[in-house]
């Protein structure tokens, strides 16, 4: 499983952090939550699909159609993007590893 060993806490602190630093690389605004929604839904993708090693690309884009079939989620304005995924699923992977759990993905 991709959180093992890492708590709920962690990863919400690591949410508020990958926003922050995302925001700054960007230059603009990623809100935390946007953070928390891909983090959560990452775990449960790579379980139903059996990868943990799925690499970036290819969660961003699975992630960007689960997001698509939500209407509460801003894909058609292109406020998230696969590109934003992406950066995203990066910063976290740095969160990771300072945290002290780093995870190995498949290079993209």
């Amino acid at each position: 499983m991709a959180d093992e060993g890492i708590d709920k806490t962690t990863l919400q602190e690591g949410a508020d952090w990958i926003a922050e630093m995302a925001s700054e690389d960007l230059n603009g605004f990623i809100p935390s939550e946007l953070c928390d929604l891909i983090i959560e839904t990452e775990v449960v993708i790579r379980e139903e699909n059996n990868e943990p090693l799925m690499s970036h690309a290819s969660m961003a884009k699975m992630l960007y159609a689960k997001f698509e079939e939500d209407p509460d989620i801003p894909t058609k304005e292109g406020a998230i993007t696969e590109f934003l995924i992406r950066e995203i699923l990066y910063w976290e992977d740095e969160f990771r590893a300072m945290a002290g759990f780093p995870r190995q993905v498949n290079p993209s």
